[in-house]
């Protein structure tokens, strides 16, 4: 296949900002909740890695068996969200900036399918000077539950760059370090490639990964092979 789209997840793939996000996290379901910030922060760095915030929200109320309605949830998610985004400011992994310079010079079109919220992928964007090199972000939006991270952000990417859904689909890779970046790439039916970092390389290999790489030194050369 001939590779035009490349697409990226946000943080643990561009930005190295997991850790510092779940500890933040940890800080904010203790004080919220009441719940164990050690049980908080596993579920957002393990159980639920890389899943939309309300998801991860509901999972970790239900671990200590607190009801609250999904709307509640949602709405609660989204404050916790951008307090996160706008108190975390993470920096690029080492290489990142120069490897989608370089894409970018190659001919790519480069995308962003983020489970954070649209505003603070923006402003990280901006922050980070990785906005010159993107055609296309996507994340949540307060607004729109049902837009997330996954087909509802490939297809808005497809329609922004002027592309059939289908022959998108055959002309992109996704960029992710979770098991949900793996499944919403095969759920969409493109290509993955694995960053290892959050997951280990046993882990993602099971997943079904079939390249996995420890930092995107390597990127043009690998897509120039697909």
């Amino acid at each position: 296949m001939k590779i035009k789209y490349i697409g990226f997840d946000k943080d643990g793939t561009l930005i190295d900002s997991v850790d510092a996000y779940t500890r933040e996290w940890g800080k904010i379901i203790h004080a919220q909740f009441g719940i164990d910030p050690k049980i908080a922060e596993r579920i957002f760095k393990v159980d639920a890695a890389g899943k939309p915030t309300a998801v991860q929200l509901a999972l970790v109320l239900e671990s200590s068996h607190i009801k609250l309605s999904e709307e509640k949830i949602f709405q609660k998610a989204n404050e916790i969200a951008s307090f996160l985004g706008k108190n975390v400011k993470g920096p690029l992994f080492p290489e990142v900036l120069d490897v989608l310079k370089k894409l970018k010079l190659l001919g790519f079109l480069i995308f962003i399918s983020s489970g954070q919220q649209e505003e603070i992928v923006r402003k990280d964007l901006i922050r980070t000077n990785l906005l010159q090199y993107v055609d296309f972000y996507a994340g949540i939006k307060p607004t729109q539950p049902n837009f997330k991270k996954g087909e509802q952000h490939f297809k808005a990417a497809a329609k922004h760059l002027g592309v059939d859904f289908k022959t998108f689909v055959k002309e992109a890779v996704f960029i992710g370090d979770t098991p949900e970046d793996i499944e919403v790439a095969r759920n969409a039916n493109i290509f993955f490639i694995a960053r290892v970092g959050q997951s280990s390389l046993k882990k993602l290999k099971r997943l079904g990964a079939k390249i996995m790489v420890s930092d995107f030194t390597n990127l043009p050369e690998i897509i120039s092979t697909l």
